[in-house]
């Protein structure tokens, strides 16, 4: 990848230094993580990873896990805590950002791209001035008073003439940075008190690269913002974790992070999906990147239905030159696509298409229960209750092929199937697009009531997918609408039902 100063677009990083977790970290186990055979053997993570730990890796697991920082934990403790941390096994916990060592607010240039956003910046400009060594405006070939507004608040203008997109208006504010640390925020977002504070202990492991924080919505009365409030593409939850293609959090939006200078290498080429790219790029080279759900900032959702449709298809289009560039993670999954093949094809043939396709795939959940149980078993030491673990495991897996197989006919094949199928196909659509959006209504609860709630998940998701067919359309390509090829190294996501298994220490 280029450092900063370079022209950007997207070549590729070089990877950090190999290096345990810093002795004055601590982790905090995921709360999915199990802990079987007296702490040596531990399942968890997403992908799903199960590590088998000597006698003396499981003490100084279980020291770690009772709040022991790398010094105080024994001897590997900081190569055992890095692995638990790459395994999603547990979260880091960096040390007070007043230890020494500890980078602050002078190490950072915030870099604020802005378009025709003159009262959100200036709002914006009101609780950042003074956070940090200097503020940095990127008007992006504004028509109103951006420029203006920048200025009158302090902070340094570099003005596109006409506009370039969010991508090279980043990449010329982090040119432009003297500091070793670079914040972006956009001009739509409001931080927390000590948003900043809390991302920047992060940075004194060597391994992380970006550290970003939750982007939650606005809070509104109105049935657009109490539904973003639930379903924002931008807010990924209040769960810490790593960040990485196929995993439980794949990416972080640019509206807010803080990352290394010398790795700020958005490609100007992309107007969507160019954040995606760089943390994909990022930890394909090795690097760490981190979610930090405790520290939030604040989006506004779109002012109009049409906004907020738009916004979606703009998400959607942007599936295909990911592709083109990371040809795996966007892909569907061979067994959500064969999920959705059978269903299409169940919907316009006899019954016995269907009973026969749930027999093979009741043998085929059997095979590899026996031949996830025998890998357990060879493990030393032995898993406990191997085979319920392995029937668990690969229960797990199928139910995860099913929501995958009907998030995939909603986000990627909804409009084209809805055009193409008959009456009884059209059921069969209809059933994958409700019954998952239904079940995250009553497991979440949120603010909006269970029919509108399904009505705009469906829209939601039928825009995406207009937005993937016509970004396939544009590029020529139909990468993201065919599945992963047998071979591939498709990371699975977290609840898959196969585990990497692996020993440490």
């Amino acid at each position: 990848m280029r450092r900063a100063g370079g022209a950007g677009g997207g070549s590729r990083a070089p990877g950090p230094p190999a290096a345990p977790l810093p002795a004055l970290f601590s982790v905090q186990c995921d709360p999915d993580l199990r802990v079987l055979s007296r702490g040596r053997v531990l399942l968890g993570g997403s992908p799903l990873r199960l590590l088998t730990l000597s006698q003396a890796g499981a003490a100084v697991f279980g020291a770690l896990a009772a709040g022991a920082t790398v010094a105080e934990a024994g001897a590997g403790a900081g190569a055992l805590a890095r692995r638990l941390v790459s395994a999603g096994h547990a979260d880091p916990v960096p040390p007070a950002s007043d230890v020494p060592g500890t980078p602050g607010p002078d190490d950072v240039t915030l870099v604020i791209p802005a378009r025709d956003r003159a009262g959100e910046l200036s709002r914006l400009l009101t609780m950042v001035t003074g956070s940090c060594r200097e503020v940095i405006v990127v008007d992006d070939g504004s028509t109103d008073a951006t420029a203006a507004v920048a200025r009158l608040a302090g902070a340094r203008v570099i003005r596109h003439v006409s506009p370039l997109g969010p991508a090279a208006a980043r990449m010329a504010g982090a040119r432009a940075a003297t500091t070793g640390l670079v914040a972006f925020l956009d001009s739509d977002v409001l931080p927390g008190a000590g948003w900043l504070t809390r991302l920047l202990p992060h940075l004194v492991d060597p391994v992380v690269a970006l550290v970003a924080p939750r982007v939650a919505s606005s809070a509104g009365r109105a049935l657009r913002a109490r539904y973003e409030m639930s379903r924002s593409p931008l807010d990924l939850g209040p769960r810490s974790g790593p960040v990485r293609a196929g995993s439980r959090i794949s990416y972080v939006p640019a509206a807010a992070l803080l990352i290394r200078r010398e790795l700020a290498d958005f490609d100007p080429a992309m107007r969507y999906g160019e954040d995606v790219d760089l943390v994909w790029r990022l930890t394909a080279a090795g690097w760490s990147v981190r979610y930090e759900a405790a520290t939030a900032v604040l989006h506004q959702p779109r002012s109009s239905w049409l906004g907020w449709a738009t916004q979606r298809v703009g998400y959607g289009s942007s599936a295909a030159p990911l592709a083109l560039r990371h040809p795996v993670p966007l892909r569907p999954a061979r067994g959500a696509a064969l999920g959705v093949a059978v269903a299409a094809l169940a919907a316009r043939g006899p019954a016995a298409l269907t009973a026969g396709t749930a027999g093979s795939v009741g043998l085929g959940a059997v095979v590899s229960a026996v031949r996830l149980r025998r890998k357990l078993i060879e493990l030393r030491p032995p898993v406990p209750h191997a085979g319920l673990l392995a029937a668990v495991l690969v229960a797990q897996g199928r139910r995860f092929t099913a929501w995958a197989a009907a998030d995939t006919a909603r986000r990627v094949w909804l409009v084209p199937l809805g055009l193409a199928a008959g009456r009884p196909g059209r059921r069969v659509l209809l059933a994958a697009a409700i019954l998952p959006t239904a079940w995250d209504w009553w497991r979440d609860r949120p603010d909006v009531g269970l029919v509108p709630y399904v009505v705009l998940r469906v829209t939601d998701d039928a825009a995406y997918c207009a937005g993937v067919w016509w970004g396939c359309l544009r590029a020529r390509t139909t990468r993201p609408l065919r599945p992963v090829p047998t071979g591939a190294g498709r990371v699975r996501p977290g609840r898959a039902g196969g585990a990497r298994i692996s020993s440490v220490l």
